[in-house]
């Protein structure tokens, strides 16, 4: 069905010109859009890179192009996995190189605090956003890309607090109990996200690199969660540790 459709026939239905590639895929998991555009444009202008972001037709619209000579990343901007999983498809069918989540996630482990930033070395998802691209797997373990998480460490600040370890993505976050988050945090996870799983799912079928990178934001198991004082208080330095992030991951795609 919809798996035998390939890039010539997206390209046509989507109005793109016959060789319309992607050099890389870079999505920012939340729901704060507008925001999160801004922070993008703020991200490439201090790197003095010339850009210009256009919008893209159709079923593509809620994406945009960011066109810096002659590469196109893609930018996304998804809350859970179901779009984005169909975003991820569709970019690494049009020739994408790498792919790159930047977010956020609830810190799981006793030694991490809020505003530290977590890089996955592999993550549990059981959403069909996952399952679908591995079926022959059966395990849920999800991996990025070692080299390009390497690349990524290379490019942050050193001054950001890096852990690395598993996490596990649960797209039903108000479902998510108090017990849960002892469970996990027992079974040695370090966060909980939303899209991480999916990344790395649907760039592993096709071959293509993916990591992300995740800044603790509701540090659940010492129970704080978003209506929490300090998440609010911490606001501008989440914002701030993801542009470095957005940077990170720029200068990384367009190596191509």
């Amino acid at each position: 069905m919809y798996r035998q459709i390939g890039p010539d026939e997206y390209r046509k239905d989507f109005g793109l010109t016959e060789n319309y590639q992607v050099t890389g895929f870079l999505c920012h998991g939340t729901w704060k859009r507008e925001e999160e555009l801004n922070n993008l444009r703020a991200a490439l202008g201090e790197l003095d890179i010339k850009f210009k972001l256009n919008e893209l037709p159709a079923f593509l619209r809620n994406m945009v192009e960011i066109q810096i000579g002659n590469k196109r990343i893609w930018f996304d901007v998804p809350y859970g996995g179901a779009m984005l999983s169909e975003y991820l498809h569709i970019a690494c069918l049009l020739g994408s190189k790498k792919n790159i989540l930047v977010g956020s996630c609830g810190g799981l482990s006793p030694k991490i605090n809020a505003c530290d930033c977590v890089i996955p070395s592999w993550t549990y998802g059981d959403e069909s956003s996952t399952r679908m691209y591995t079926p022959e797997k059966g395990d849920n373990h999800h991996f990025p890309d070692k080299s390009l998480v390497n690349n990524l460490k290379a490019r942050l600040n050193s001054n950001l607090k890096i852990f690395e370890g598993p996490t596990i993505t649960c797209q039903a976050m108000l479902a998510e109990s108090w017990e849960d988050v002892q469970k996990w945090s027992k079974e040695g996870y370090l966060g909980v996200e939303m899209e991480a799983s999916t990344v790395f799912a649907v760039s592993n079928n096709f071959g293509v690199p993916s990591a992300a990178l995740l800044v603790v934001g509701d540090n659940l198991i010492k129970e704080e969660n978003v209506l929490h004082e300090n998440f609010k208080k911490l606001s501008g330095k989440r914002t701030g540790i993801r542009q470095e992030f957005l940077k990170a991951a720029i200068l990384e795609l367009l190596e191509g």
